[in-house]
Formats: structure tokens, C-alpha cells, sequence
């Protein structure tokens, strides 16, 4: 693994074999996290993963959620990747969408990581999780956001990636505030090229603050583009331990971001 990684984040689509194939060898990126989103299935994204590692031979993360599941069904899930030989997590509260059912066994993500961890009796596994740069929308200041960080870190964490933040001097500062917190896994900074009006809306939906030049922009493939390239460069020359780049399957825009930034892939 490189000294700063760079990895990706895709959508559980079968129908993207070719392409996965195609970019996934070429970028060759530490590991691909696959998500679990609403319009794919638990089959598919296994499918996906399945792909993925065996025939590709790059590492997978899968995403488990807690609002949305009961233990007995994380711990079906875990038996089954763990067979399947996939042993990197993503361990998630979730967010809450419309018409969603909600289980009661995981409030909150420390709970899921937990479990997770306790069902892992030969430590076997790698366990992700998530951190808010912009502050957890449930969360009344940087600070109690990095407390309850600090708390699901200590529940057995091995490294976190952030949800994307289009403001790397407030990245930096949330950096040097969690290790005064004494936490110091590796974070892996998520980025996400805001390119067509789908990304903008996503964006808005998760109360992430969009910078600046969404307003002003008459080109926003090219100026999304631009922004991601020179936020990630900008990021590597400051010695992030790794960038995570959301793609939303969005191949060519990612190979675009991929061409141009500076660093040893």
C-alpha cells in the first residue's frame, strides 16, 4: 500500500462489470469500498464484491448500516462475507430517508461497531468508520462531534474516512483537533466532484456545505472537475493519509480526476 493511498467508493451495479474492469485495473487503487444504497440490493452489492476481489484482485470494503438492521441480520451478513473472504467494514449509522423501517439495535454507529467486532472473535477483520470534517448534522459543535468520534474509535476502529468537505483548511483544522483527542488512526479523506445537478442535490439532502463556485459556475463538468483535482492535490501536498473518492459510478468524470492528480498511483 502506497504512503498515502487513494481509493474508491462505487454503486453495487452489476451492469457495470465492464467498466469496473476497465478503470478499477487501470487506477489500481488500494481498495474499493462499495455502498450500500437503497436502489441496490444486499445480492447484488455481494455480487459486485465478489467480482471485484476474486477476479480483480483488489481489496473490498462493504458497507453495513445499523439504523436499518437487526443484529441477527448483521450478523447473517458478516458470516457471509466472512466466507466470502472479505474482511473490510464500513461501519455506518446511516441516514434516514423517507419510508424507511427502523430497527432498535443500533442507535448509533459506536453500537454497530461493537457488535461487529464482538462477532470478529479471531480479529480477523478491518473495521472503517465515518467522520464529519463539516460536523455530524447531529452533533452541536466540533467538539462533542469528535467526542462521540473518539468513542466509536475506542470501540475498535481502524481507520476513518470522512464524508466529503469542499473546505480543506477546515479539513486540516479537524485533523489537528482529533489527534488533540489523542485519536490516531489514519484518515482518509472522501472527495466528491460536484458535476451535474444529481451531485448537488445529494449533497444538499446530507447538509454538506457546497463551495463557492457552484453559484457562479456556467460550466459545472469542467469547474467540478477543476475544484476536485485542485482539492485533492492540495490535500496530498499536505500529507493527508489518503483521499476516497466518491464516483457514484460516474466513470468518465472519475477517470478525468484520476488523470490529474499529482501523486505516485
Amino acid at each position: 500500500m502506497r504512503n498515502q493511498t487513494f481509493s474508491v467508493e462505487i454503486e453495487a451495479n452489476p451492469n457495470d462489470f465492464l467498466q469496473m474492469k476497465h478503470y478499477l485495473n487501470k487506477w489500481q487503487p488500494d481498495f474499493v469500498s462499495i455502498s450500500n444504497l437503497s436502489r441496490y440490493s444486499y445480492e447484488e452489492m455481494v455480487q459486485c464484491a465478489r467480482y471485484i476481489q476474486t477476479d480483480l484482485k483488489i481489496p473490498v470494503v462493504i458497507h453495513l448500516t445499523g439504523l436499518t438492521h437487526t443484529k441477527e441480520q448483521v450478523k447473517k451478513a458478516f458470516n457471509e462475507l466472512m466466507d466470502l473472504k472479505i474482511r473490510n467494514f464500513l461501519l455506518v449509522r446511516g441516514n434516514i430517508h423517507h419510508n424507511m423501517h427502523i430497527e432498535d439495535d443500533f442507535n448509533y454507529a459506536s453500537d454497530l461497531i461493537k457488535y461487529v467486532n464482538e462477532l470478529d472473535k479471531d480479529s480477523k477483520i478491518n473495521v472503517i468508520a465515518g467522520c464529519y470534517p463539516d460536523i455530524h448534522f447531529l452533533a452541536n459543535s466540533l467538539t462533542e462531534d469528535i467526542e462521540y468520534l473518539k468513542e466509536k474509535v475506542n470501540a475498535g476502529v481502524d481507520s476513518l474516512i470522512s464524508l466529503m468537505c469542499f473546505d480543506n483548511d477546515r479539513i486540516y483544522k479537524f485533523i489537528e483537533k482529533v489527534h488533540e483527542y489523542d485519536i490516531n488512526v489514519p484518515i482518509r479523506i472522501g472527495i466528491m466532484p460536484i458535476t451535474d445537478s444529481f451531485k448537488k442535490h445529494y449533497l444538499a439532502h446530507n447538509d454538506v456545505t457546497m463551495p463557492k463556485f457552484i453559484k457562479t459556475t456556467e460550466d459545472l463538468l469542467e469547474d467540478g472537475i477543476d475544484f476536485a483535482v485542485n482539492q485533492i492535490n492540495d490535500l496530498y501536498n499536505n500529507n493527508v493519509n489518503g483521499i476516497h473518492l466518491y464516483t457514484h459510478n460516474d466513470w468518465m468524470v472519475s477517470d478525468r480526476v484520476y488523470e490529474n492528480i499529482k501523486h505516485n498511483l
